[in-house]
């Protein structure tokens, strides 16, 4: 019988192994350096390494800018993340412009379609969803976008009406709502009548698939850490609940998909359905590829179109964005509602330097790349950084977003006219834009992010031109901490708490946590 002893031997023996076996590192040739390791020189690097994963997940701003200012730009975090993160603005830029044959991002993109997605590995490690992968990309450009942005604004449209019919009738002719949970209610249903149109929209109403979609993107950060063998998802709670909503999904986009994609003529998702047939996949395994532009679509606009409201409402530059948004043709003489399309959401500077500043201060974007060959981070004469082919190098861009002399005084605060050329002149408002990396960049940059852009303007566009709203009080989820505001903050206004379990995963969510409003119907002043 093995007894006590034996076990921690054996324990003792494999943690050895493993150390040995972690703590090896290539030396770098000539005068190039290896990025300093993360953790107390005294611990094995197995231990640094889960030492590093439990501060990030405990509080990810705090352990972020901490890496920044005790290691420098460049720090590598040990196994079993194994992972080298880049936490300067400026190497970001020169990750994002490397080409794909040295650093690359499709064999993380054709994972996360297999562990977060359920394709099968056959389609997500084929030729096939190679081939779809250009196709994508210009389905989203802006040439695309201008039926997906006419049916997403038909609906927020809608909603504002029913919100002032309901104010109208109401005894004190003002109602009070929590706003955060109304625009993301509001988007859920406008954004996939945008991308997948109103057939499916209706269908997806009817069936309540937001309440699944939420189901499976609560579990989607343990997805994506891939730190849990698929084998064992039925065997986590989280995870598994998170399967039923995910296979929902899948249920409602087959079923779509095998009637003919009703109620969508056009567009980026009938273009990758129908390739997808194309290739011989199933209604089922297109419904895979598909859920993936669904999670993109509902996981991270929402969130910055709440705070990018609350950011306005209670700045001092609200009146400002008012006259821009006044000053868009209306639809009809003598009524508050602007004409909106591409067009003119382009033509609104203010505008769109707050969307950028919400983007910056509302993300953590994790820009995953696999080294391929051996990279030179910074190469000089007077050498640089050497990450050996094999490693995995992350773009941390919420540090940059942060500590970067760039963003000038306060980056920790919301100035929504930070990105105005106007005020900061061509030059510095132009480089802010390039190294505003919210949507990622290079090669992995959101490929959705003209239509979210499109999609936040359209709705704060609608909402003030209609609606008076006055934030009232702060709503508490019991499950996420209320931190304290940074001090060196200049922004005081309301918003909701921070769920910290999504590091790295885009926009911040919020949990049940929200802020109460109190809205009337705008006073005419246009």
């Amino acid at each position: 019988m093995v007894g006590a002893l034996e076990y921690a031997l054996a324990i003792g023996g494999l943690a050895f192994c493993v150390s040995l076996a972690t703590s090896r590192r290539r030396s770098p040739p000539g005068n190039l350096s290896l990025p300093p390791v993360y953790g107390p020189w005294y611990l094995p690097y197995p231990i640094r390494g889960f030492l590093a994963m439990a501060k990030l997940g405990m509080d990810e701003d705090k352990f972020l800018l901490s890496l920044r200012r005790d290691y420098g730009p460049v720090v590598h975090l040990p196994w079993p993340l194994n992972q080298v993160f880049v936490l300067d603005g400026s190497l970001i830029q020169k990750v994002y412009g490397t080409p794909s044959s040295t650093l690359s991002f499709t064999p993380i993109r054709r994972e996360l379609h297999t562990i977060a997605f359920g394709s099968p590995w056959k389609i997500s490690q084929g030729p096939g969803l190679g081939r779809m992968f250009p196709v994508h990309a210009k389905g989203l450009t802006n040439l695309r976008l201008d039926a997906p942005v006419e049916r997403f604004t038909r609906v927020v449209r809608a909603k504002v009406a029913q919100l002032k019919e309901q104010i109208e009738s109401s005894p004190g002719k003002a109602v009070e709502i929590p706003i955060v949970k109304w625009v993301i209610d509001t988007m859920f249903e406008a954004a996939t009548s945008g991308l997948f149109g109103e057939v499916f929209c209706e269908r997806t109403s009817k069936t309540g698939l937001q309440k699944d979609f939420n189901r499976f993107d609560a579990c989607f950060a343990l997805l994506a850490a891939e730190m849990i063998p698929m084998a064992l998802y039925p065997f986590v709670p989280p995870i598994a609940d998170g399967m039923k909503g995910r296979e929902t999904m899948f249920s409602c986009l087959a079923q779509w998909v095998e009637d003919g994609l009703p109620g969508l003529e056009e567009g980026v998702i009938r273009d990758m359905a129908q390739m997808g047939l194309a290739e011989g996949y199933t209604s089922r395994e297109v419904a895979t590829l598909l859920s993936g532009d669904l999670w993109a679509l509902q996981a991270n606009a929402p969130y910055i179109a709440s705070a990018l409201l609350l950011y306005i409402l209670q700045s001092d530059i609200l009146h400002q964005v008012r006259e821009e948004i006044d000053a868009l043709p209306k639809q009809s003489e003598g009524t508050p509602d602007p004409v909106v399309t591409l067009k003119t959401l382009s033509s609104m500077p203010l505008v769109t330097s707050c969307v950028q500043e919400t983007v910056r201060m509302n993300t953590s974007s994790f820009s995953i790349r696999v080294v391929e060959k051996d990279f030179v981070l910074s190469p000089s004469s007077e050498g640089g950084i050497f990450i050996p082919a094999g490693m995995r190098v992350v773009c941390i861009t919420r540090v940059a977003h942060l500590m970067d002399d760039l963003w000038g005084a306060h980056p920790e605060s919301w100035i929504g006219d930070r990105f105005l050329a106007e005020k900061e002149g061509d030059a510095l408002s132009s480089k802010r834009s390039r190294e505003m990396n919210g949507f990622g960049g290079g090669i992995s940059i959101c490929e959705g992010r003209h239509l979210a852009t499109a999609e936040l303007k359209s709705i704060l566009t609608i909402m003030l031109s209609n609606l008076d709203i006055t934030p009232l009080q702060h709503i508490a989820d019991p499950k996420i901490p209320i931190k304290a505001m940074n001090a060196n903050n200049l922004w005081k206004g309301l918003q909701p708490s921070r769920d910290l379990t999504r590091p790295g995963l885009g926009a911040f969510q919020f949990g049940a946590s929200d802020v109460m409003t109190r809205i009337t119907t705008r006073k005419a002043s246009y």
